[in-house]
């Protein structure tokens, strides 16, 4: 199926520092949205949509205290590749993120993460509906996905060899389909500065927090906006009695 990784995706994840660096920035992104908009990154459950082999998830939880994750990916080629968990506070499972009504109830999440997701969908509003299903009244949705341009330069090049994707969500559609899924709009930035974010190409590291504060600094300079290569948008599921 076109969008479906496969398991040497996870392979290249192991050894691969420019694939580190993403799966690690992008975790980074849900643990910054949680303390901004949540106020805490302890005891919360989670939902990480489209979770690959896991690895998202095991660095997310090396920083929340006392929450509990359920990962949700289709390829259970791609799960088998995750190591059994040392704690029974994670769960991966095989499933469908367009439709999770056999996985979760509606209401009993307080964050749910789609991370280079929604871009590998057909219909990515479906996700996004279930997303703000599952959640708390006030629990928030956190996606990212490439800035079109440079995911189809990143293509040319060769830097995302077999990583089909059916939707460029270009900013306008990002928020369009976040509103239409019944979220409050929040946030939206984009981030990995190119220049910054080639470095693992190189073997030079960066910190996620390291990233991620250059973003913000080179981001106040509107100018050099379009060498971001990534984007994300943060969106809450309204109060009841909102």
């Amino acid at each position: 199926m076109k969008g479906i990784l496969e398991s040497n995706y996870a392979d290249d994840r192991e050894v691969k520092p420019e694939l580190k660096f993403r799966f690690k920035v992008r975790a980074q992104v849900v643990v910054d949205a949680a303390i901004k908009y949540l106020k805490t990154s302890s005891k919360l459950n989670v939902l990480d949509m489209g979770s690959a082999d896991g690895k998202t998830i095991d660095e997310i939880e090396n920083i929340f205290n006392n929450s509990r994750f359920v990962g949700v990916e289709f390829s259970q080629e791609l799960i088998d590749k995750h190591p059994p968990f040392a704690r029974n506070n994670i769960n991966l499972i095989q499933g469908d993120v367009t439709d999770l009504s056999k996985i979760a109830e509606p209401g009993f999440f307080d964050i749910v993460s789609a991370l280079a997701l929604l871009e590998h969908l057909p219909y990515p509003i479906k996700a996004i509906k279930e997303a703000n299903r599952i959640l708390k009244p006030g629990g928030i949705f956190v996606a990212s996905c490439p800035v079109p341009f440079w995911d189809d330069v990143s293509n040319k090049l060769g830097l995302l060899k077999e990583d089909h994707h059916e939707t460029d969500m270009t900013k306008k559609l990002f928020k369009k389909y976040l509103l239409e899924g019944g979220f409050d709009f929040l946030e939206y930035k984009k981030f990995m500065f190119a220049p910054v974010s080639f470095l693992p190409y190189l073997h030079i590291p960066i910190s996620p927090k390291g990233s991620l504060k250059l973003d913000r600094i080179i981001g106040s300079f509107r100018i050099l906006n379009f060498l971001f290569v990534n984007q994300y948008i943060v969106g809450r599921k309204p109060d009841r009695q909102g």
